[in-house]
């Protein structure tokens, strides 16, 4: 009556019927007695339960485990073993990344420290070598004792040049060294006066036979070589008028670089001495230099390489050249070939020379090995006189490769056009236009 249909359970033993007595005719069939309280074996589902439940019993018990196991779990205690074993895990991660970082610092101070070692020994070894070089003040050596004899290359039986040329030439003198145009300087430009002295030994200054200003511009990236010809005629302070070499006869570097900046308006911040047998030793400290040579220049390098025998005290035809091609040549033959004066356009191309072999110095010094680069320091650093400090020197050292990877430009002054050949008191001289030198010096040296 409720409408859910009734199952029966199956007939026991005793209730099953033979197929004979099945088959017989219905009245002869006896009902099966019904066994008294006996409880029913159909049990009511609940009032929750679907027809689906009930017909599929397997499916649904299923289906609710399914569901029942999306469901999230508020069981405390299992709630409490999730977050242990997470807190756990996160230890341990947050263990592996610490140790990680150790690792990572305790290499890197490492390195440092091996830095810091390298460093210390490469400053002490840079300090050790700046101690050979004799490091002085600009006015260090106005006691030394000139013993150049200054009439010793005048020719008095010359005639002198017209006397209004030279009154001229005084006066335009007179004019640039007391005009108020100030001396040009440029955090971007470093200029070292290198002087190379005739003096045959250290009792004695002698003159600065060869004067090479080196200018550093770090702007343009160029290194620009101007020689300053020996023959200038000059006003030097505190003396008198003459030629430019005898400023350093009379008054060492510091009167020397006096007299070029009041005349030539360049500020000059430092500058390199070498005499004769400096010069020697710095050309055999990088194995020679490659010069072509020509017959009349071999031949005229015999003269100087005689006077130079004799004070060694060698046989005087010693490394004589014979001919006229490119060798390379030693200290000695290269010094020889640097101070031919009358070969070629005289004083000119002899300042040309000197250029040519301080270029062959700097590109011979980028072919060293570092053993060598050594050697060449420890012959070179002591045969060196400077106002450099031991900062500054440090600097250019440590700036020197970038410096040789400069372009070289070389010059000199008076440049063609610019001068005019004189004789004055028997001296052969070069009286130059002073104000186009000036303004030719500046825009080459500080170019931008």
């Amino acid at each position: 009556s409720s409408g859910i249909p009734q199952r029966r359970t199956a007939p026991t033993g005793r209730q099953q019927t033979h197929a004979g007595e099945r088959t017989g005719s219905s009245q002869n069939v006896k009902k099966a007695p019904q066994p008294q309280n006996r409880p029913d074996t159909y049990k009511r589902p609940s009032r929750s339960a679907s027809y689906s439940d009930m017909s599929r019993p397997n499916e649904g018990r299923t289906q609710r485990a399914a569901h029942n196991a999306k469901k999230p779990s508020h069981s405390p205690k299992s709630g409490n073993n999730n977050n242990k074993g997470s807190k756990k895990g996160g230890a341990k991660e947050e263990i592996k990344r610490w140790s990680l970082k150790k690792k990572i610092i305790a290499v890197l101070l490492i390195l440092l420290i091996i830095l810091v070692i390298l460093g210390t020994i490469a400053f002490v070894f840079i300090m050790t070598k700046l101690d050979m070089i004799h490091s002085v003040d600009r006015d260090y050596d106005n006691s030394i004792y000139n013993s150049i004899d200054e009439e010793s290359d005048l020719d008095p039986t010359l005639p002198n040049s017209p006397s209004s040329e030279i009154d001229a030439l005084n006066s335009q003198i007179d004019n640039i060294i007391n005009n108020s145009t100030p001396i040009k300087f440029s955090d971007d430009v470093y200029n070292i006066l290198l002087i190379g002295t005739d003096a045959r030994n250290t009792t004695e200054r002698g003159r600065s036979d060869s004067m090479i200003l080196v200018s550093l511009n770090k702007k343009t990236k160029t290194i620009v070589l101007t020689s300053i010809m020996r023959d200038i005629w000059i006003s030097i302070p505190g003396k008198s008028n003459g030629r430019i070499n005898s400023a350093y006869a009379w008054g060492g570097a510091d009167l020397l670089i006096q007299t070029i900046e009041s005349h030539f308006k360049v500020r000059i911040d430092k500058f390199v001495r070498v005499n004769f047998f400096s010069f020697e030793e710095v050309i055999d400290s990088v194995g020679g230099v490659e010069i072509t040579v020509s017959d009349a220049e071999a031949k005229g390098m015999e003269g100087a390489l005689r006077e130079l025998n004799k004070l060694e005290g060698v046989d005087p035809t010693t490394d004589f050249l014979g001919h006229g091609g490119t060798y390379i040549l030693n200290g000695k033959q290269a010094l020889a070939y640097a101070r031919l004066r009358y070969v070629g356009n005289a004083d000119f191309e002899r300042t040309e020379r000197q250029r040519r072999v301080l270029e062959q110095i700097l590109k011979r010094a980028k072919g060293l090995s570092m053993l060598e680069l050594n050697d060449c320091l420890d012959t070179l650093l002591p045969l060196l006189t400077t106002d450099l400090t031991k900062g500054e020197m440090l600097g250019l050292i440590v700036d020197a490769p970038t410096y040789l990877g400069y372009d070289i430009v070389q010059q000199r002054i008076p440049a063609d056009g610019m001068f005019t050949d004189m004789t004055i008191g028997g001296a052969q001289v070069l009286g130059i236009d002073f104000e186009k030198t000036t303004e030719y010096m500046i825009e080459t040296i500080y170019s931008e």
